[in-house]
């Protein structure tokens, strides 16, 4: 979803004519490993090591990458599943479409570690590797490895594994983009408009969606043009483009705007995605 940081915008006042608040908006994006992990289903799987120190760990390690994942793509709440296979060597696409089905997630994350001797100051040797198969995304297994030496945790520190989980999910968190975003409001012809830039303000969209949803049956052409493109943007920031672009064809029979091509792009390229 949007992550709404209201930073400034500029009203411009012209009485009775339509005029454009910027809202500025920091926006998700996909994540540094090119995965767009929002709005999806995920699993982790970690495997059953003939060695059980490692299987311990990489649960520890799963729980951990499981609760960052969660933080910043569920609000905190557990909503990554957890589970365990036996060990392998190598894992095939089909074997990855079988997990899809089986744990009935869109993107399943396969975790597997080696630990080596802990050194002389209690530093712990790991390497591992990690596979990902996003069901939604392309048909194929994204594999990273890596070994390190993870310090000792000293007291009330995280534990290795802890610190492992939050350094893998690092690449698969989002990343935030600030963009601007206008709505249409007319000054000076009905309050509706100005309690709805207050709504705005206060991050009380659903209520700015009221005001707007009332204006859009008033029988002036440039109202209804303008309510309309405001409840097709309200729309796309709660990621509901289908709706987005249902009211955004409303306004355009009404009354074609200037912000309106602008918004079908935006439109365009997720609605593309959604298709893929």
């Amino acid at each position: 979803m949007k992550h709404f940081a209201w930073l400034s915008a500029v009203l411009l006042v012209t009485a009775c004519s339509p005029q454009v608040y910027p809202l500025y908006l920091d926006v998700r994006q996909p994540s540094k490993s090119g995965l767009d992990l929002a709005r999806k289903t995920m699993g982790i799987v970690f495997m059953d090591s003939a060695a059980p120190a490692d299987s311990a760990f990489d649960r520890s390690v799963a729980s951990a990458l499981a609760r960052s994942l969660e933080e910043d793509y569920f609000g905190g709440e557990e909503e990554v599943g957890l589970y365990h296979i036996p060990a392998a060597d190598s894992l095939s696409l089909d074997y990855m479409h079988s997990l899809v089905m089986d744990t009935n997630r869109d993107v399943v994350f396969v975790l597997s570690s080696h630990l080596g001797e802990k050194t002389a100051d209690g530093g712990l040797p790991v390497s591992s590797r990690l596979m990902v198969y996003d069901s939604m995304g392309e048909d194929r297994i994204r594999t990273y490895t890596g070994s390190n030496v993870l310090p000792a945790a000293g007291e009330g520190e995280p534990s290795q594994a802890e610190v492992a989980g939050k350094r893998i999910s690092r690449r698969f968190l989002s990343q935030w983009q600030t963009e601007s975003f206008s709505f249409y409001y007319i000054d000076g012809l009905d309050e509706s408009w100005m309690r709805a830039l207050e709504y705005l303000q206060e991050g009380k969209m659903s209520k700015a969606m009221d005001e707007w949803m009332r204006l859009a049956k008033d029988g002036n052409t440039t109202v209804r043009a303008c309510a309309a493109y405001n409840m097709a943007m309200a729309f796309y920031l709660s990621e509901d483009y289908r709706m987005s672009s249902h009211w955004l064809d409303l306004s355009d029979r009404v009354g074609k705007l200037p912000l309106s091509d602008g918004l079908h792009k935006r439109l365009a390229n997720h609605l593309e995605k959604m298709q893929k």
